[in-house]
Formats: C-alpha cells, structure tokens, sequence
C-alpha cells in the first residue's frame, strides 16, 4: 500500500472515530429509562390542556390540583393561581409570573414583619427521546440570614409521558437530583438555561454547585 492511500484511510479512521466519540453520549441517553416504582410509593397526575403540547401553566394547574389535598400551603397556592388565571387581584404580598415561552412560573409570598419570602416555582424540560418531560416543583423559604424549613419545602420531580398525558414521580436520586451537604439543600430552577443551581443553609458551611441537565437526568 502506497504512502498516499495509507494517510487516506488514516484520515479516514480519524474521522470515524471522531463521529463514533460524539454520538456515544447521544446514543446513551436516548436509551436512558426511568425506572418504575410500587404504585403505592407513586403521584400519577393527569395533565389536561388544549393545542399541540402542555405548557407550564398545563402542568402547574395539574400540580396543584394535586397536592393541594394534601398540603395546606399548595391549598392556597391554588387559590391565588385560580384567581391570577382568571385575572383576579391576588392576595396582599402575594405575586405570581408566568413565562410560557421559557416553561417557567413563580409563585411567591412576601411577609414584610417577618422579613421573609417563600417561593414556589416550576419549570420542565424536554427529554432526549423525545416522548418524556421532567417536571420539577420546588419550593424554598428565605429568610433575612438563613432558608427555613417547613413539610412543603423542597423540590418534587415527575416525569411526564407525552403520549399517556400523565406524570408521575420520579426520586431524585435516580435522576442525580439529590445533593448531600452541610445543611438544608435549596435548589434554584432555571428560567433560562437548563441547569439547577444549587446552596445549602441551616447552619452548615455554606457552598453553591449547579446540577446540569443531560437530556434526561442531572450530573
């Protein structure tokens, strides 16, 4: 074999390997499954909206529908989010933004005396496959030096089949979403971008990481 022909299929070889290299990640999560749970360990949420897809004001009304039967704090998010979609003032201190363009919502009470602020907000993001979405809703408590803790507090996960219309949930630590510390963990949802951010309170030292989204879990 002639020098010339060597270096082609040389080239040739690199090339390949190159391609092989950057489909692997694809390739691995388009075969990513998430796994099944007991039914009795499972929320299953039906989710009813009009056009093509769901969009976050879909799944945040499927949301609390939901839990607001089994949380009084979610009960009075409803409320508010009833009255905010029926263009109703909203409670003193209370405030609600919907960005359907980015799949974004937030929730959010101010108690002025206290100086503290919850907030409950959603988002979902689009899986590899093409046929799931993950639904994440976090709640987190700020007060002036500190995040306080109550039952509600933390982030929720559900994953969404598009062609069941239902979500269910998923744990967080089969999907990398559950982050040990020194301290209570408070995630922050992206409104832009697909990354979770994430800081600890509760007296611990005091860090912030970021969870980045892989098509279908975090790392």
């Amino acid at each position: 074999m002639d020098k010339k022909n060597l270096n082609h299929r040389r080239a040739i070889y690199v090339l390949m390997t190159i391609i092989l290299l950057l489909w692997m990640p694809r390739m691995s999560a388009q075969t990513f499954e998430y796994p099944e749970y007991p039914d009795d360990d499972l929320d299953r949420i039906s989710v009813r909206y009009q056009g093509n897809r769901p969009t976050i004001s879909d799944f945040a009304t499927a949301f609390l529908n939901y839990r607001s039967k089994e949380e009084e704090f979610f009960g009075k998010a409803l409320k508010e989010w009833e009255r905010y979609q029926q263009k109703k003032p909203l409670s003193k201190n209370t405030s609600i933004g919907v960005d359907t363009k980015n799949g974004y919502m937030r929730y959010q009470i101010i108690n002025p005396e206290e100086k503290d602020t919850i907030v409950m907000e959603m988002c979902f993001w689009n899986c590899a496959d093409g046929k799931h979405k993950l639904v994440c809703a976090n709640t987190f408590w700020m007060m002036k030096d500190d995040y306080g803790w109550d039952n509600f507090i933390g982030a929720l996960f559900y994953v969404y089949d598009n062609a069941k219309k239902e979500m269910r949930t998923v744990l967080p630590e089969d999907i990398g979403a559950l982050y040990d510390g020194d301290g209570l963990t408070v995630f922050f949802l992206p409104r832009k971008g697909k990354n979770i951010k994430v800081s600890a309170a509760g007296g611990g030292e005091r860090w912030n990481e970021v969870l980045e989204w892989d098509g279908f879990r975090f790392k």
